[in-house]
């Protein structure tokens, strides 16, 4: 099999119709061409595993497959070839699993009821692919957008292993922030509910939020007297649980670091190397690490065996939505400090000369609206005026403006002519002005989404040929953040020199 970007093609005795209902069902892959892929769906698994057979292997039977096969440090791919109809008729009814039919036999009957009540019946990519390398036993990283379904995928696997008959810490979950923290909590806890309980007299499973900022007092009781089951804990009120000896991990059967790009980059991280190689061993136990963002993914992987902080058969399963960036856009970047913004990017106008961009500004913030600054798009937009850039008309697009004028403002630039417009991220939502061919990106995105949507304003005139640009303004200590977006929208950026 030929993997490209965002299709399959099919090569051997693959017959033309069969390739047409593929690329017909637009099956895309979070890989670009020249790269190994991190992974493959589960279907695609399911059934080039079974190529020749006379009817589908059970999840069961994948599972057992994966166990044998003790899976390398090499992502999860396939080198079989598709060759006919039937095995499209599966490739096509495998998408059709549902959570119940993956999770059966794995997580509790009442849990999968559960999941049901709660409207929670197909499996996100992310679910349908990690939760059978997840019930194999083998360490993985999940790496998916936020909201894609990647903290059910590892609750579900927890749940599976757990026995709630025994009295010790099972199963622990670190994550970055209180917040996220009693997210997490709360999701276990209604899961963990049965379905004829509420989820305040549930007994069955205990699930403790060991979060900072709460009463250490309490939850030192609450350890001494009876261990929880589950504990979703930051890392700070952890580990001085963990060096007062108040919790045990011996019995530790799952180890889940959410957001473990942040994690990593935190002043903590010494307090996670040594929970992930001094406290615990990674020969009793299953790591999950999950997160949005991993840059340099292949990098980390290596790390992760090497630093032992997960057995060397760890598979990193990428389930990205977002597709690769148009080939016709080409993305720079330009280092240089904070006061020195306005004069760059007045540079980079004049040697661009384009013939119609758009600079996006972040949204004023509540300490500097208290402080009674002005906007910096206010700021921004008089600097521009008075530089007189020839034969460009430069306008304001904020929130605040009304509709009214804001459709006026859109009606005359369609008309033609030089255009220099000046917007928000929110502004800037469903703006379609196909002549745009640069942006400049004055702020640095807040996240790879935001970066996304604003370089989605360039390049769409329909069959043009043109080269777009997206230039983005950083200072050196934001460097890697762009560097987490390149990994995470698949785009490679160059840096430009004044």
């Amino acid at each position: 099999m030929v993997l490209l970007r965002g299709s399959i093609r099919l090569v051997g005795q693959a017959s033309h119709s069969t390739e047409m209902l593929l690329q017909a069902l637009q099956w895309k892959f979070p890989f670009t061409g020249n790269e190994r892929p991190d992974t493959i769906p589960l279907a695609l698994l399911l059934t080039s595993a079974s190529i020749g057979s006379k009817r589908r292997r059970s999840t069961r039977t994948l599972i057992n497959s994966i166990r044998s096969q003790r899976t390398s440090v090499s992502p999860i791919t396939s080198s079989s070839s598709i060759s006919t109809n039937e095995e499209v008729g599966r490739f096509v009814a495998d998408q059709q699993l549902t959570l119940r039919n993956i999770c059966e036999g794995h997580v509790p009957d009442h849990i999968l009821r559960r999941i049901e009540e709660l409207g929670y019946h197909m499996p996100t990519e992310i679910q349908r692919q990690a939760l059978p390398v997840l019930f194999s036993g083998q360490d993985c990283i999940l790496h998916a957008q936020t909201g894609s379904g990647k903290t059910l995928a590892y609750l579900l696997q927890i749940f599976s292993v757990i026995n709630i008959q025994r009295s010790a810490v099972q199963a622990l979950i670190v994550v970055p922030t209180r917040e996220l923290g009693m997210q997490v909590a709360k999701v276990a806890r209604i899961l963990a509910a049965k379905s004829d309980q509420p989820v305040e007299e549930n007994k069955s499973c205990t699930i403790m939020a060991l979060l900072d900022g709460g009463t250490l007092r309490r939850q030192k009781s609450w350890l001494k007297a009876d261990p929880p089951t589950i504990i979703v804990a930051t890392l700070g009120s952890l580990c001085q649980m963990l060096e007062k000896q108040m919790i045990k991990l011996e019995s530790m059967r799952v180890l889940v670091i959410d957001e473990v790009d942040f994690m990593f980059n935190s002043s903590q991280v010494s307090s996670l190397r040594k929970l992930l190689i001094s406290y615990t061993s990674i020969n009793n136990r299953q790591t999950v690490f999950a997160s949005a963002s991993i840059p340099q993914h292949r990098r980390f992987l290596y790390d992760c065996i090497q630093q032992k902080w997960t057995k060397g058969n760890v598979v990193h399963i990428h389930a990205n939505p977002i597709q690769p960036m148009p080939p016709r856009l080409h993305h720079r970047f330009l280092i240089c400090s904070r006061n020195e913004r306005h004069s760059v990017l007045l540079s980079l106008l004049k040697s661009d000369a384009p013939q119609s961009a758009i600079v996006f500004v972040n949204e004023q913030s509540e300490k500097s609206k208290k402080a009674g600054n002005d906007p910096e798009t206010s700021v921004l937009l008089d600097v521009l005026k008075k530089s007189h850039l020839g034969g460009h008309e430069i306008l304001l697009l904020e929130e605040k403006i009304n509709f009214n004028s804001r459709a006026a403002s859109f009606a005359e630039l369609r008309q033609g002519g030089a255009y220099l417009l000046v917007a928000t991220d929110i502004a800037g939502r469903g703006v379609d002005l196909p002549d745009t061919t640069h942006i400049y990106n004055f702020d640095l995105p807040k996240d790879a989404v935001h970066y996304l949507h604003r370089a989605g304003r360039t390049g769409r005139k329909p069959f043009s040929q043109t080269k777009c640009v997206v230039t983005t303004i950083l200072t050196s200590q934001e460097r890697f953040v762009l560097q987490r977006y390149e990994n995470e929208l698949m785009f490679q950026c160059e840096e430009l020199f004044l």
